[in-house]
């Protein structure tokens, strides 16, 4: 008989992108396992949901989804009726660990689910925090879930694409920059506090134009963010192309893959960049200890507000930032853009 795993993991883009080294381990562990996730509709309405990227083929068979903070009664039941008569064998839990109230109710639901093994919960102290990994340093969510679960990390993080997606992808690039170069952009967070502000994008934007008049720009987002980005793009000199809005996250990730790099803030846009091998030039505001959200991989740059660190807590979970994000200059984030396409000219 086929073993049924439920994983508990809330979120959206972002959150999907830093789960997959878990998922691909579990599936690696259990391959002739059916995969389901308990998920959340996205907080925000704009943003697109789990299943949006992982879809429902390789890794994940289906999705049970609750409203954002769980919904009322009715609807707690509903889909507790629906996973005990799917009735799983076990349940791994992989988000961010909730307040200890919360997450006895979790755990409570879990139970009146029918589930009788129930793996990770965070209620050991280590599985609430980060732990340091170098100077200024700590381990990302993606290593904490994957301590939590006691599994190794899997030889390879990325995602299948069917042909179909990649045609869409390339044709929406052929016939936008016509082999021109290009960088994808995002003013993607959510979050006030993770915002950097218009100024300092046009400070950015134009000088990188100005640097190289035919260089293209592709907008990446969600569709309340494609005014406010192309009013932004609205100096600049080479071809644009808005996809705000008008593609999934599937596509998104592909037409981002021959980027020169990705600009923009922590977003679920900078994981999906970072998923498909794009360089990311990434500014952080200080909601957690610096390398906790930072996007996979060696190649990217990184603007985080370092003399905060020490002042930032190494607990999961939600916290705000303040405008610490706006300590970084527009200069130095302009100087490493610049590089950045000197060195892809030269190469």
């Amino acid at each position: 008989m086929t073993q049924k795993i439920l994983i508990f993991r809330r979120g959206s883009i972002g959150d999907a992108v830093v789960s997959m080294p878990a998922l691909l381990a579990i599936h690696n562990q259990y391959p002739t396992a059916e995969l389901r996730i308990l998920t959340n509709a996205p907080v925000m309405g704009s943003a697109a949901a789990m299943s949006a990227l992982l879809g429902h083929a390789d890794l994940i068979t289906d999705y049970f989804v609750l409203p954002p903070g769980g919904g009322g009664l009715s609807t707690l039941l509903e889909t507790r009726a629906a996973i005990k008569s799917w009735s799983p064998d076990k349940l791994i839990y992989l988000s961010e660990p909730s307040h200890a109230p919360s997450l006895i109710k979790e755990y409570l639901f879990f139970k009146f689910c029918g589930i009788e093994v129930l793996d990770s919960l965070p209620f050991g102290k280590s599985l609430c925090e980060y732990l340091p990994e170098g100077d200024k340093i700590w381990e990302s969510e993606s290593a904490r879930l994957l301590r939590a679960i006691e599994l190794p990390w899997p030889n390879t993080i990325e995602l299948s694409f069917s042909e179909a997606e990649k045609n869409q992808a390339l044709t929406l690039i052929s016939e936008a920059f016509n082999s021109v170069p290009f960088v994808a952009f995002s003013i993607g967070g959510k979050l006030p506090d993770k915002d950097w502000g218009n100024n300092n994008w046009s400070v950015v934007l134009k000088a990188l134009s100005n640097a190289q008049p035919n260089l293209g720009l592709l907008l990446i987002g969600a569709e309340d963010e494609a005014e406010r980005t192309q009013g932004l793009s609205q100096e600049w000199q080479g071809p644009v192309l808005n996809l705000c809005g008008k593609t999934n996250p599937r596509i998104s990730t592909l037409v981002m893959e021959n980027a020169k790099f990705f600009l923009g803030h922590d977003s679920g846009p900078m994981h999906l960049a970072a998923l498909i091998g794009t360089p990311c030039v990434a500014l952080f505001s200080a909601r957690a200890k610096p390398g906790v959200w930072f996007p996979f991989g060696d190649n990217h740059s990184i603007f985080y507000p370092w003399e905060m660190a020490d002042g930032v807590s190494n607990k999961a979970g939600f916290r705000t930032a303040g405008s610490s994000i706006l300590s970084i200059e527009a200069s130095d984030v302009t100087d490493t853009c610049l590089d950045l396409l000197n060195e892809s000219r030269n190469a």
